[in-house]
Protein backbone atom coordinates (compact mmCIF):
# COMPACT_ATOMS: atom_id res chain seq x y z
CA UNK A 1 0.00 0.00 0.00
CA UNK A 2 1.60 3.52 -0.73
CA UNK A 3 0.44 5.34 1.89
CA UNK A 4 0.52 9.40 1.86
CA UNK A 5 0.21 10.19 5.84
CA UNK A 6 1.03 13.92 5.14
CA UNK A 7 -1.53 17.24 4.73
CA UNK A 8 -1.10 16.56 0.85
CA UNK A 9 -4.48 14.64 0.38
CA UNK A 10 -6.24 16.94 2.62
CA UNK A 11 -5.23 19.81 0.25
CA UNK A 12 -7.00 18.10 -2.74
CA UNK A 13 -10.23 17.26 -0.97
CA UNK A 14 -13.23 17.37 -3.51
CA UNK A 15 -15.91 17.69 -1.35
CA UNK A 16 -18.80 16.87 -3.91
CA UNK A 17 -17.24 13.69 -3.65
CA UNK A 18 -20.28 11.24 -2.00
CA UNK A 19 -18.27 8.56 -0.25
CA UNK A 20 -16.02 9.55 3.03
CA UNK A 21 -14.47 12.99 3.69
CA UNK A 22 -14.77 14.74 0.66
CA UNK A 23 -13.41 12.07 -1.03
CA UNK A 24 -10.16 11.50 1.16
CA UNK A 25 -8.61 8.55 1.21
CA UNK A 26 -5.09 8.34 2.83
CA UNK A 27 -3.65 5.72 -0.18
CA UNK A 28 -4.34 4.19 -2.48
CA UNK A 29 -4.87 0.50 -3.41
CA UNK A 30 -2.76 -1.41 -6.14
CA UNK A 31 -3.01 -4.93 -7.66
CA UNK A 32 -0.24 -5.96 -5.26
CA UNK A 33 -3.10 -5.79 -2.43
CA UNK A 34 -3.98 -9.84 -1.99
CA UNK A 35 -0.17 -10.78 -1.70
CA UNK A 36 -0.04 -8.00 1.25
CA UNK A 37 -3.52 -9.01 3.01
CA UNK A 38 -3.09 -12.73 2.18
CA UNK A 39 0.72 -12.00 3.80
CA UNK A 40 -1.31 -10.49 7.08
CA UNK A 41 -4.27 -12.95 7.63
CA UNK A 42 -2.36 -16.11 7.28
CA UNK A 43 -5.49 -18.12 7.28
CA UNK A 44 -6.96 -16.76 10.23
CA UNK A 45 -3.80 -16.80 11.84
CA UNK A 46 -3.82 -14.90 15.70
CA UNK A 47 -1.51 -12.04 15.03
CA UNK A 48 -0.49 -8.73 16.85
CA UNK A 49 -0.58 -5.61 14.80
CA UNK A 50 2.72 -4.16 14.18
CA UNK A 51 2.30 -0.69 16.40
CA UNK A 52 1.37 -3.04 19.30
CA UNK A 53 4.34 -5.31 18.80
CA UNK A 54 6.55 -1.85 18.94
CA UNK A 55 4.58 -1.59 22.43
CA UNK A 56 4.97 -4.96 23.65
CA UNK A 57 9.04 -4.48 23.21
CA UNK A 58 9.11 -2.59 26.20
CA UNK A 59 8.70 -6.11 28.28
CA UNK A 60 11.00 -8.19 26.96
CA UNK A 61 13.90 -7.09 28.26
CA UNK A 62 13.19 -7.18 31.97
CA UNK A 63 10.60 -10.42 30.92
CA UNK A 64 7.46 -8.98 31.84
CA UNK A 65 6.01 -9.65 28.80
CA UNK A 66 7.02 -13.74 28.67
CA UNK A 67 5.40 -13.52 32.61
CA UNK A 68 2.39 -12.00 31.51
CA UNK A 69 1.93 -14.44 28.62
CA UNK A 70 2.73 -17.41 30.98
CA UNK A 71 0.42 -16.23 33.12
CA UNK A 72 -2.66 -15.97 30.95
CA UNK A 73 -1.81 -19.07 29.40
CA UNK A 74 -2.34 -20.80 32.45
CA UNK A 75 -5.69 -20.03 32.44
CA UNK A 76 -8.34 -22.22 30.86
CA UNK A 77 -10.15 -20.50 27.88
CA UNK A 78 -11.01 -21.33 24.49
CA UNK A 79 -12.48 -17.87 22.78
CA UNK A 80 -10.76 -14.91 23.15
CA UNK A 81 -12.38 -11.60 22.44
CA UNK A 82 -9.85 -9.03 20.94
CA UNK A 83 -10.79 -4.68 20.79
CA UNK A 84 -9.98 -4.17 17.23
CA UNK A 85 -10.62 -6.65 14.21
CA UNK A 86 -12.79 -9.84 13.87
CA UNK A 87 -14.13 -11.50 17.35
CA UNK A 88 -14.81 -13.62 18.99
CA UNK A 89 -11.74 -15.89 18.36
CA UNK A 90 -11.74 -19.67 19.01
CA UNK A 91 -8.13 -19.60 20.54
CA UNK A 92 -6.82 -21.39 23.20
CA UNK A 93 -3.50 -21.08 25.63
CA UNK A 94 -1.50 -22.43 23.26
CA UNK A 95 -3.00 -20.43 19.75
CA UNK A 96 -3.28 -17.29 22.21
CA UNK A 97 0.85 -17.42 22.84
CA UNK A 98 1.96 -18.14 19.15
CA UNK A 99 2.28 -13.95 18.05
CA UNK A 100 4.26 -13.29 21.14
CA UNK A 101 6.70 -15.80 20.30
CA UNK A 102 8.99 -13.21 18.62
CA UNK A 103 10.25 -12.10 22.11
CA UNK A 104 11.27 -15.86 22.73
CA UNK A 105 12.93 -15.90 18.73
CA UNK A 106 14.95 -12.71 19.53
CA UNK A 107 13.93 -10.93 16.32
CA UNK A 108 11.38 -7.98 15.89
CA UNK A 109 9.74 -9.65 13.06
CA UNK A 110 6.22 -9.66 12.39
CA UNK A 111 3.96 -11.41 10.04
CA UNK A 112 3.60 -8.74 7.49
CA UNK A 113 5.34 -8.04 4.14
CA UNK A 114 8.25 -5.98 5.05
CA UNK A 115 6.92 -3.25 3.25
CA UNK A 116 3.86 -2.77 4.96
CA UNK A 117 6.11 -2.32 8.19
CA UNK A 118 8.64 0.13 6.65
CA UNK A 119 6.58 3.20 7.85
CA UNK A 120 6.92 2.11 11.46
CA UNK A 121 10.40 0.98 11.29
CA UNK A 122 11.40 4.00 9.59
CA UNK A 123 9.70 6.49 12.16
CA UNK A 124 11.25 4.25 15.14
CA UNK A 125 14.65 5.50 13.25
CA UNK A 126 13.65 8.76 12.73
CA UNK A 127 10.79 11.27 14.07
CA UNK A 128 9.70 8.61 16.90
CA UNK A 129 13.22 8.00 17.89
CA UNK A 130 12.93 9.98 21.13
CA UNK A 131 9.68 8.09 22.38
CA UNK A 132 10.25 4.44 21.69
CA UNK A 133 11.14 2.42 24.06
CA UNK A 134 14.51 0.44 22.94
CA UNK A 135 14.57 -3.19 22.34
CA UNK A 136 17.42 -5.64 22.07
CA UNK A 137 15.57 -7.21 19.30
CA UNK A 138 16.28 -4.84 16.23
CA UNK A 139 14.15 -2.82 14.59
CA UNK A 140 10.48 -3.86 13.07
CA UNK A 141 10.87 -5.97 10.12
CA UNK A 142 8.18 -7.74 8.20
CA UNK A 143 9.42 -11.82 7.58
CA UNK A 144 9.09 -11.26 3.92
CA UNK A 145 9.56 -8.88 0.69
CA UNK A 146 6.39 -8.82 -1.54
CA UNK A 147 7.73 -6.83 -3.67
CA UNK A 148 4.48 -4.68 -3.74
CA UNK A 149 5.68 -1.51 -5.38
CA UNK A 150 5.89 -0.16 -9.21
CA UNK A 151 8.22 -1.81 -11.44
CA UNK A 152 11.27 0.58 -11.64
CA UNK A 153 9.09 3.07 -8.61
CA UNK A 154 11.70 4.30 -5.77
CA UNK A 155 9.48 2.75 -2.58
CA UNK A 156 8.56 5.76 -0.90
CA UNK A 157 7.35 5.78 2.91
CA UNK A 158 6.13 9.20 3.21
CA UNK A 159 6.83 12.01 0.77
CA UNK A 160 5.70 14.51 3.32
CA UNK A 161 7.83 13.52 6.20
CA UNK A 162 10.61 12.76 3.93
CA UNK A 163 10.94 8.70 4.98
CA UNK A 164 11.78 6.61 2.13
CA UNK A 165 12.10 2.49 2.70
CA UNK A 166 14.91 0.61 3.64
CA UNK A 167 15.25 -3.25 3.69
CA UNK A 168 15.46 -4.67 6.77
Amino acid sequence: MQADIGLGPLRRLDFSFEFGWGGWQPFAWRDTELTSFERYSAGGKPTLLPIIQIILNRGVGDGSLERWVRAVTKWDFERVVPAHLDAPLALGPKDFAAPFDFAKRGGNEVRFCDEDVALLREAERGPLAFSVSKTTLGPLAGDASCNLGKEGEARVVSRELGLNWSPK
